[in-house]
């Protein structure tokens, strides 16, 4: 993992610090600070829909299927991100594109993540996932590899992770990942995602 994927980790990583000392910081300050920090993260951070549409564009063009109707977005400089989830949370589409220079290394950022992650409902908790298969997909034009693994987490429930790199709209790289439940993975779905990426 080069110093950006470094730094861009460290910086999400300090974002949850930075959310957490806002609390201390709004008893102290009042609500102007917390209407500032809320007009902050209107802008950076949104699951409404047009926003989300308008943070995807920026990466790529893509038609989400049927049935993940959940949706997030952030913009931080040159990290975007975007992630739509199943009505159960259960199953996560996420697209990312990565400011110019960034080296990414999915293997890396999965650990990060595992380890990082204390919310028992996402679809990574307790998971330690290993390579199951690789394929060549074609992304906006770009023949790239998608990665498959499978792994079981704590509960014993089997799930599946999907991912490839490839060029977005922006200067630096972008990735899609799919992660749910081995039980509701459904390929022709999933295939037609990645197909639908331009």
């Amino acid at each position: 993992m080069n110093k950006n994927t470094k730094t861009i980790l460290i910086v999400a990583g300090s974002l949850l610090l930075v959310c957490a000392c806002c609390v201390g910081v709004f008893s102290v300050t009042g609500l102007w600070s917390t209407i500032r920090f809320a007009n902050w993260a209107d802008s950076n951070m949104s699951e409404n829909p047009e926003k989300v549409a308008e943070m995807a564009s920026g990466i790529a063009d893509f038609q989400i299927p049927e049935g993940f109707e959940k949706q997030y977005g952030m913009k931080l400089g040159g990290l975007s991100l975007v992630q739509y989830m199943t009505d159960n949370e259960r199953t996560v589409i996420f697209v990312s594109q990565f400011p110019a220079g960034t080296s990414i290394n999915i293997d890396e950022m999965m650990r990060q993540i595992q380890q990082n992650s204390r919310y028992e409902n996402t679809s990574w908790y307790g998971v330690t996932t290993a390579l199951v298969e690789q394929k060549p997909v074609t992304i906006r034009g770009q023949e790239t590899t998608m990665s498959i693994s499978e792994g079981t987490n704590d509960q014993g429930a089997h799930y599946r992770m999907a991912n490839a790199e490839f060029q977005g709209n922006g200067e630096g790289p972008a990735i899609v990942m799919i992660v749910g439940p081995a039980d509701e993975w459904d390929v022709k779905t999933f295939e037609d995602f990645i197909a639908s990426i331009q």
